[in-house]
């Protein structure tokens, strides 16, 4: 083992500017020299072009196995490279996957050309070339190399339509009090070429100057507790649109359900607007949220413990809140699928799960483990009919991939492997055929389908009043 193995080895990643004082300082070295050493090293990985000075990270292969090597990155960023720690902690802050529209928000680099910055596509750009995040054309992510668990798709997709939910009430809130311009609210807006969550024009007195009106910008961080650091990308993209030459005046929120008082005491020193969910909407409207963001943080769990809190809550949500609970829709057909699989005997459920078979990503609805038998079902909330082309792909490339996954699972491989396809809208005539044919036919796997009265004999089964009514109330009333 050479000396800088054991420095890392023992220390964990260093800045290379750290490592060459530590290899100077073992062996009564010059700097330079120590440097020269670490530049022609070929047993180390690094992570260049994010800090001062022309700095990298320095790391063994055996670092990336586990979080080190990530939470290294984000301490290193912070103290040697800020500008780009903002994009790191946001991806890390909303558990290692965000969207692109949201991103957009979280960082402070322009998304318009702007002098001296570095534009957003072309900073994430560099993140992604470097191995430390993945793009998939809609979300980012963090690469294998940094996290090893694969991020949770399904809370992401539904905490941001809890999310736009909030910004749509917020735009209501802000228009029916006139706190902006009746018709200039807008969500992800640009403006100072930056991304806002929400932007509106407002002409209330103390923002409007020589007849120029001023404007409210928001953004939203929900779902996750928010330290002192996590609201520096707000602070900061203030900072720079105000000291813009003829800027407008601005009214900024920053719209969240859980914080910590030097976060608050922050955001106020810098004169920062902290619209909490609870005191903009309610009390009863907060605690709605937070019970729906619960239940989907841990879903299997959840349908074990409390299977009918999920019910009671659409039950709840659906008497003030129709817009949310429709868009979130599909989320809450996967529970229903899952709690009918919660309810039969040994078995364990996991709602979203995200695997990666060959490189490329596969989210399974809904999987349910028994003793005998691992089972994984597709479901679809749409009312529309799945056509023979979804089915195709689904036979084609899904089922293939999660058979390989579940073939590396040590302890399924002599389990039987079930798929089930659950549609709300049913199957096209053709598409029906291909399902059956391959039930037929299948001797490797065995397959069932469901449409819309399957699913109703299903819930029968399961004698449980609430699910009846939210079937009918809800999921299936226009279709059978």
């Amino acid at each position: 083992m050479t000396s800088i193995e054991a420095i890392l080895k023992s220390k964990g990643p260093l800045l290379s500017s750290e490592l060459s004082k530590e290899i100077a300082s073992k062996e009564s070295l010059s700097y330079n020299t120590a440097s020269q050493r670490i530049v022609r090293s070929s047993e180390i990985e690094r992570i260049k072009g994010f800090f001062v000075s022309g700095q990298s990270l320095c790391f063994l292969k055996e670092h990336a196995l586990t979080d080190t090597l990530l939470k290294s990155l984000s301490t290193n960023l912070y103290d040697s490279g800020r500008k780009y720690w903002y994009c790191l902690n946001a991806v890390n802050l909303h558990g290692g996957v965000i969207s692109q529209r949201f991103l957009e928000c979280y960082t402070n680099y322009p998304v318009a050309p702007l002098k001296s910055h570095i534009p957003f596509k072309e900073v994430m750009q560099n993140f992604v070339k470097s191995d430390i995040l993945v793009f998939d054309g809609t979300d980012y992510y963090f690469s294998p190399k940094l996290l090893k668990q694969f991020p949770n798709t399904f809370y992401l997709r539904t905490i941001e339509a809890i999310k736009v939910d909030i910004l749509d009430n917020f735009h209501s809130l802000t228009r029916n009090t006139g706190m902006i311009s009746y018709n200039s609210g807008e969500k992800f807006s640009e403006f100072g070429k930056f991304r806002w969550a929400f932007k509106g024009t407002s002409a209330i007195s103390g923002l409007t100057q020589n007849k120029k009106s001023g404007f409210l910008l928001a953004d939203i961080v929900i779902g996750t507790s928010i330290n002192e650091n996590d609201i520096l990308f707000f602070v900061d993209k203030l900072k720079k649109i105000n000291s813009f030459q003829n800027s407008s005046n601005i009214l900024p929120f920053l719209i969240v359900d859980d914080l910590s008082k030097e976060a608050l005491i922050q955001l106020k020193r810098n004169g920062i607007v902290v619209g909490i969910v609870k005191e903009l909407f309610g009390q009863k409207y907060s605690e709605s949220l937070n019970e729906l963001i619960s239940i989907l943080n841990n879903a299997g769990a959840s349908l074990k413990k409390t299977p009918d809190k999920y019910l009671d809550l659409l039950k709840e949500l659906k008497k003030y809140n129709e817009g949310l609970v429709n868009n979130i829709r599909g989320a809450l057909f996967e529970f229903l699928v899952g709690h009918i699989h919660s309810t039969k005997t040994n078995s364990s459920i996991d709602i979203g799960r995200e695997i990666v078979v060959d490189q490329a990503r596969h989210e399974i609805d809904v999987l349910a483990v028994y003793p005998d038998e691992v089972l994984i079902a597709e479901c679809k909330a749409t009312k529309s009919m799945i056509d023979s082309e979804t089915i195709d792909r689904w036979l084609g490339v899904k089922l293939p991939a999660f058979r390989k996954w579940v073939s590396k699972q040590e302890t399924w491989r002599k389990k039987k492997i079930k798929f089930e396809y659950w549609s709300i809208g049913g199957f096209s005539s053709v598409a029906l055929s291909m399902l059956k044919n391959m039930k037929d036919n299948s001797t490797k796997f065995s397959l069932n389908y469901f449409g819309p009265s399957d699913i109703r004999k299903e819930v029968l089964t399961v004698d449980n009043k609430k699910m009846k009514e939210a079937l009918d109330d809800f999921f299936l009333k226009t279709n059978v």
